[in-house]
Parts: structure tokens; C-alpha cells; sequence
């Protein structure tokens, strides 16, 4: 299954960011049967894993066929969903379509600063965004990966959405390196930020922000980064957030924190889930809301 995403690329610059693009959400080697492993759960969830243990020892495995659809590949989904499990990412092609114009207007506008994602689970963003500054030859700023890299911390009693629990979302800091460097993109534009976001962000060496991107799923974890990362970033510069629209969390502790700092940029819409704003110069200084 080949698909087009919603602009046609032109330029090798712009033909190299569509192709990684879709290996990263596996778009391009997508088929209409996707074969997804069989989780042990619900009430035959007993007999599920002794099945799957019984199969893995003779090198099988229990697994579902699962129709698909080049639609599936423009939205962001869960491992849970139709799409290929493999992938580096659970975003939709349009949030990387949109990731890609925004880096590329700070290229153009001259909006000093470097890139960030906090919130990167298996790095699929956060190694596109390299691949941009790659691929622009951009090579005076960085990519900031900041993650606990041992999942969620734990959800607050009674505000954050009820399903999470701590730990969830874990993928080493080892496991998402080696997706760097598969794509040949580990180098030292690429800076680590290991640790929970209270503890990591307020001292981070981060001196201004081109692009700020939160896919932080709780309340308290998106006002972490709100609180520490959003007087870094330069006028002119976009801030993004994934699950604004689906997570209620999240969208609450943005309107938060824009309701503390006087921000009044519109809310634009990416997708079916994320939003975003740019910066202006005009946005007044106030003093950090507190979480």
C-alpha cells in the first residue's frame, strides 16, 4: 500500500522527510491484513497466555489479522489500534506533516533556539525532527529528547485519567539510542534528557527553544514542562501539544497555564488530537503558575 500524504513532495529535501515520514509510522510497507500479536486479556485472558506460552516455546504465535486502511496511517493510533505495531511512533502523518512546515519556518525565520520533545516514548518524533535539521542542513541546533525512559510517574489521586498507571509508556533511553542510530541519526545534535521532568527540566541546559513539543499524558507532567520550558521559548516559535483534544488532563493544564501567563495566540488544531500556537512577541511575562 503506497499513500500520498496531503502535500506533494518536490524538492530531495522535501522527498527524503516524506519517505522517513512514512517508515517511521510504517505507512509505507503497510499491507490491508496486518497480523497483530494476541495480549492476554479479558475474561479468557488466562487461557490466552498459557496458549502463548505454550507457542513460544515451539517458535509460534498466537496473532489477529487486523484490516487496514491508508486513513489509518494520517491519525495518530495505539499499538492497540489497526496499524503496524513495530513503529517508532504512534503519530499520524499529518502531525509530521506538520512538525516538518513548522521546523522549516523557524529555519527560514531565523527563530533562535533548538528543538525539543518531552514526552518521546520509542523517539519516532524526536528522530524526525533531527532528520529535518539533517536534511536542511542545520547544523547550530539541537534535539532535545527528554523522557524518563521508565514510563509515567505516578498519576495524581483523582486528576489525572483514571487507566494510567506508574511506569506505563517504558522504553529505555538503550531502546530509543538504537532507533537513532538505525536511522543514522545519533549524533551530538541529539541530547539526552533522562529523568522525571520535575527533577530534570528546571535545570536543563537549554538556553532557548525553537520548537516545544508536550506529549506529556498527565496534568501534572505537562504543567512540569509548561512551568520550566515555555519562558524559553523564543517569539516566533511554536508550541505543540499532543492529546490536547482527546485527554482532558492535558488540556486543562494547558488552559492552566495560559490562563496564569495571559497567553492569548489562538489554538490551531493539528489533528484529531493535537494543538498548537506560535509564540508572538507580544505574549506578556508572568510569573511560573504553580501545578
Amino acid at each position: 500500500m503506497l499513500m500520498k500524504t496531503e502535500t506533494s513532495p518536490e524538492t530531495s529535501e522535501e522527498l527524503y522527510l516524506d519517505l522517513l515520514k512514512k517508515i517511521l509510522t510504517r505507512a509505507l510497507i503497510a499491507s490491508d491484513l496486518e497480523r497483530h500479536t494476541i495480549v492476554p486479556v479479558g475474561p479468557k485472558s488466562r487461557l490466552i497466555h498459557l496458549f502463548n506460552k505454550f507457542a513460544a516455546g515451539h517458535n509460534l504465535e498466537a496473532v489477529r489479522l487486523v484490516r487496514t486502511s491508508p486513513e489509518d496511517y494520517l491519525e495518530s493510533g495505539h499499538e492497540a489500534g489497526r496499524r503496524m505495531e513495530s513503529a517508532e511512533t504512534m503519530l499520524g502523518l499529518r502531525q509530521f506533516q506538520h512538525m516538518e512546515q513548522c521546523i522549516v519556518d523557524v529555519l527560514r525565520r531565523n527563530v533562535p533556539g533548538d528543538l525539543l520533545e518531552a514526552g518521546v516514548w520509542r523517539g519516532g518524533m524526536t528522530i524526525f525532527m533531527r532528520a529535518v535539521l539533517r536534511a536542511y542542513g542545520t547544523t547550530d541546533r539541537k534535539v532535545w529528547v527528554a523522557d524518563s525512559f521508565a514510563g509515567l510517574p505516578e498519576p495524581e489521586a483523582g486528576q489525572e485519567y483514571e487507566d494510567w498507571n506508574r511506569g506505563e509508556m517504558a522504553v529505555s533511553l538503550a531502546d530509543v539510542r538504537d532507533n537513532f542510530e538505525r536511522y543514522g541519526l545519533l549524533d551530538d545534535q541529539v541530547q539526552f534528557l533522562p529523568g522525571f521532568f520535575s527533577d530534570t527540566l528546571p535545570h536543563a541546559p537549554i538556553e532557548k527553544l525553537a520548537i516545544l513539543r508536550v506529549d506529556a499524558d498527565l496534568h501534572s507532567s505537562t504543567l512540569d514542562v509548561l512551568n520550566n520550558l515555555y519562558e524559553r521559548l523564543s517569539p516566533g516559535g511554536y508550541a505543540i501539544f499532543d492529546d490536547y483534544q482527546n485527554l482532558p488532563d492535558c488540556k486543562r493544564a494547558i488552559d492552566e497555564f495560559r490562563a496564569a501567563h495571559g497567553i492569548r495566540e489562538e489554538i490551531r488544531m493539528v489533528d484529531g488530537r493535537a494543538a498548537y500556537w506560535r509564540r508572538e512577541a507580544s505574549t506578556p511575562a508572568a510569573s511560573r503558575a504553580t501545578g
